[in-house]
């Protein structure tokens, strides 16, 4: 029991840092935006486009993203589990790696040298893949547990060990980005493997085992989990075939949209709403709840270039960048919200709602999807969509961190070592 409560509350020094990544990277977009050296939107700069979003699509989801997942998976799995907590040079070790990795990327990108930029890059893109690595061992200890994975089943323990491959294969597909396909083959792992597992999983931690609303039966997640990952190889191995120009764009949107789909189903629509909506919903996390109900949205956006035509930017599928940055987002902050309250023992039903944050966050959704859409925008240098994106954009993330770095960093005195809800699984665990 010590063991496990020794180490609760090491989330705080995760998300704090997570927070001020996202911020970085936040003044790093939009610098891009306005102050962009490398004529990124030119006719002629498809191959630098593609590269410059594989950099980017790696450096937001290894960075601020997994710092928000490893804060969770360090406070709440050792009490989930019965184990002793995880090592602490463990953690500081994948923050060390991480930020360095996330520093030398920035640097390449400020530099304005575009030689400058690959070389760096790949040596943030190593670091960050090695950081993923130092997780590994305490991966491991949760598979080991696997029999007490209750309510999320494989979907608790498997995300984990994906890490190595999914490390393995950012930095192969940089490497040999120069091979037709290869970036794209990087880009896709990300979002169809490592962003849709974690992203099952977090719905599942939260609607299943916090709240208790026994969304999906857990007896049918193995099935699921088998189902999802072959969605996820299968887009990989299409998005190779597509940059080949084997397989038409279209192939690429309607399976995407079917990964996204399947992902929305996993859990009970149905149930999710009666218990979430109506004259008297129960306790949840709102942010949670919207980035679940973006999943069905993004996947209209994704089958949406069949009938409006694909006039975006050379192979880059907008739906990737909305999935990482606002259905991901919302959830993996909504949670690590949540669980923060639970630290302090906030009655669930008298919790913040942050409703003009997500608004925000929405309407900055909807800008990047028409910006990134519509070729004038973009292709005939019109830029003014994008600056108001980039300005709402920044305007909702200042606020979001602020509210992150507010209460960890100055958590009030009523905060406790373990949190709500939590305590009655080590009761059953002991």
């Amino acid at each position: 029991m010590n063991d496990r409560k020794q180490f609760a509350g090491s989330y705080l020094e995760l998300f704090t840092t997570s927070m001020f990544f996202f911020i970085a990277l936040i003044f790093l977009l939009s610098w891009l935006a306005f102050f962009s050296p490398y004529e990124m939107f030119e006719s002629g700069s498809k191959e630098r486009i593609k590269t410059m979003n594989f950099v980017l699509i790696t450096l937001f989801t290894l960075g601020p993203t997994m710092g928000i997942l490893a804060g969770i998976a360090f406070d709440t799995l050792p009490l989930v589990y019965n184990i002793p907590s995880f090592e602490k040079t463990t953690m500081r070790h994948f923050l060390q790696l991480n930020g360095i990795g996330q520093l030398f990327i920035h640097i390449g990108i400020y530099s304005g040298n575009w030689t400058l930029f690959i070389e760096l890059s790949g040596i943030g893109i190593v670091l960050m893949c090695l950081a993923l690595l130092t997780l590994m061992s305490s991966s491991m200890d949760i598979a080991k547990q696997k029999s007490k994975s209750g309510e999320v089943g494989v979907f608790s323990y498997a995300p984990g060990l994906v890490l190595v491959f999914c490390s393995l294969f950012i930095a192969a597909s940089w490497f040999m980005r120069t091979i037709d396909g290869m970036i794209e083959v990087g880009v896709a792992f990300i979002v169809a493997i490592f962003c849709s597992m974690m992203l099952s999983t977090t719905l599942l931690s939260h609607f299943n085992r916090r709240l208790g609303w026994n969304t999906t039966n857990p007896s049918t997640l193995p099935f699921r989990f088998a189902f999802l990952l072959l969605l996820g190889v299968g887009y990989v191995v299409m998005s190779f075939l597509r940059a080949r120009d084997r397989v038409p764009e279209d192939w690429i949107d309607v399976w995407f949209a079917v990964l996204l789909l399947n992902v929305f189903f996993m859990m009970n629509p149905l149930k999710v709403l009666r218990f979430s909506t109506g004259r008297y919903p129960k306790p949840h996390s709102n942010f949670a709840l919207i980035g679940y109900l973006l999943l069905p949205l993004l996947a209209v956006v994704s089958v949406a270039p069949i009938w409006t035509g694909h006039q975006g930017i050379a192979n880059i599928q907008p739906t990737h960048w909305l999935l990482i940055a606002y259905s991901c987002f919302f959830v993996f902050s909504g949670f690590a919200i949540y669980l923060h309250q639970d630290h302090l023992h906030y009655p669930p039903a008298a919790r913040g709602r942050y409703w003009l944050l997500a608004v925000l966050f929405l309407a900055s959704g909807a800008l990047m999807t028409w910006s990134l859409f519509e070729q004038s925008i973009l292709l005939e240098q019109n830029y003014d969509p994008i600056y108001v994106w980039v300005l709402t954009q920044t305007l909702a993330s200042l606020i979001l961190s602020i509210l992150f770095v507010r209460h960890t960093i100055f958590p009030i005195d009523n905060w406790h070592r373990i949190p709500m809800f939590y305590d009655r699984l080590i009761e059953n665990n002991d």
